[in-house]
């Protein structure tokens, strides 16, 4: 297995306070989207809270890649992790207070949107800096298991938790898992870039575009993740319409569904670190598991069997996560240190974005012709993008 980076003290450090961190931004989406859910019982609105919380990325994620490029990368990690807590000890004050309004968690899932868009440069930039270029593949691996660990037990935990003790408990638990972090960044000790601070902010964005555009292979990975964002993960954002407006399982119903996507996840990223080195963007593996996770849709919207539609919500936890975590490794494993926060901020805009896009237009479809047949339309189209990727895309790879 690709577990060398565990060698590295400041990559063990760091790993253990992500553990943490991650379980609890994991509880922190269940709560905001079972609130959305619970607020409203609008398909539309949750695909609305669920786009707010990622849109953000398409207008500020670019800018904050260049800037990770240029910063004290630890310093950024702190004041991202604070502004997680920040947002929860708000959402338990509301909660407490009963002054929850949709307008309100709305202006929350924004603001979540705007911490993780500079979040998500900085996990990605800091942890391959913490250990030697050739256990960069590793760390992406590593990365994935925890991810997709906590994907499993950060959504079945909150689910519980909001079921059983409320979302004031819920909340209480994601600020305890959110302070190891801010204790353990302080042992760090990232790796240094050279970076030229008198080349223009404007001229060093252009930079990361060009960096990009003169690199098929990373173009065709960032085209391979919209269309798995925009169909597929776009789908799964709606999660509470399944669980409860379908099932009426309530938050327990989405603690399981969020809960199997995760060990379909974690089942791919154990694949994915067993395999050696970087594969291409096209490759066999990715392009199966593209073309049945978006098949997977049609049995998830159809199937009025619960254990059927929670089989399909592993199946395309599996096969979106296998996809991701190939085309991060394939670009992360030859990407220079000075940019990895500007060509990462492109990637995480184009996932997050992609999803965002699926989630408010899948959301509203469901209102207008139902959940079942918007499943069915978004697996069609989603099929017919990927021929076209494989089969007419002029700079596959």
């Amino acid at each position: 297995m690709k577990f060398s980076a565990l060698q590295s003290p400041e990559f063990r450090t760091y790993f253990i306070g992500s553990v943490a961190a991650i379980n609890a931004m994991w509880i922190l989406r269940v709560v905001i989207i079972w609130l959305a859910w619970a607020l409203t019982n609008s398909s539309s609105f949750v695909g609305l809270v669920a786009s707010l919380s990622l849109l953000p990325t398409i207008l500020v994620g670019p800018l904050f890649g260049v800037w990770i490029d240029r910063t004290n990368i630890r310093l950024a990690a702190y004041a991202t992790n604070s502004g997680m807590i920040i947002i929860t000890l708000v959402l338990l004050m509301l909660n407490l207070s009963g002054s929850m309004t949709p307008a309100i968690l709305l202006a929350i899932a924004v603001t979540v949107g705007i911490v993780s868009a500079v979040h998500h440069p900085v996990r990605l930039s800091l942890a391959p800096r913490l250990v030697a270029p050739a256990k960069v593949a590793s760390v992406v691996s590593l990365a994935s298991l925890n991810f997709n660990v906590a994907r499993i037990i950060g959504p079945f935990l909150g689910g519980i938790l909001i079921e059983l003790s409320g979302i004031s408990a819920a909340l209480c638990v994601t600020l305890v898992l959110y302070m190891p972090n801010m204790v353990l960044i302080a042992f760090l000790k990232p790796r240094t870039i050279d970076v030229n601070m008198k080349e223009p902010f404007a001229r060093a964005f252009v930079a990361g575009l060009a960096y990009v555009r003169q690199r098929p292979s990373i173009q065709t990975a960032l085209i391979l993740s919209a269309i798995m964002g925009m169909f597929a993960r776009g789908m799964m954002e709606l999660l509470p319409i399944v669980a409860d407006g379908i099932f009426a399982l309530g938050a327990a119903g989405l603690g399981q569904l969020t809960a199997v996507i995760g060990a379909g996840s974690l089942a791919a990223a154990f694949i994915k670190a067993m395999e050696d080195g970087a594969l291409p963007v096209l490759n066999p593996r990715a392009l199966t598991a593209a073309f049945v996770g978006t098949a997977c849709l049609t049995p998830f919207g159809l199937s009025p069997l619960w254990i059927v539609t929670l089989a399909s919500a592993a199946g395309l936890g599996f096969c979106t996560t296998y996809i991701g975590v190939s085309l991060q490794t394939s670009i992360q494993s030859n990407l220079p240190d000075e940019m990895r926060g500007r060509v990462m901020s492109l990637w995480i805009v184009v996932a997050m974005s992609s999803t965002a896009i699926g989630a408010l237009i899948w959301g509203a479809l469901s209102d207008l012709i139902g959940f079942a047949q918007t499943a069915v339309a978004a697996c069609l189209i989603g099929i017919l993008a990927l021929v076209w990727l494989t089969k007419y895309h002029p700079k596959r790879t």
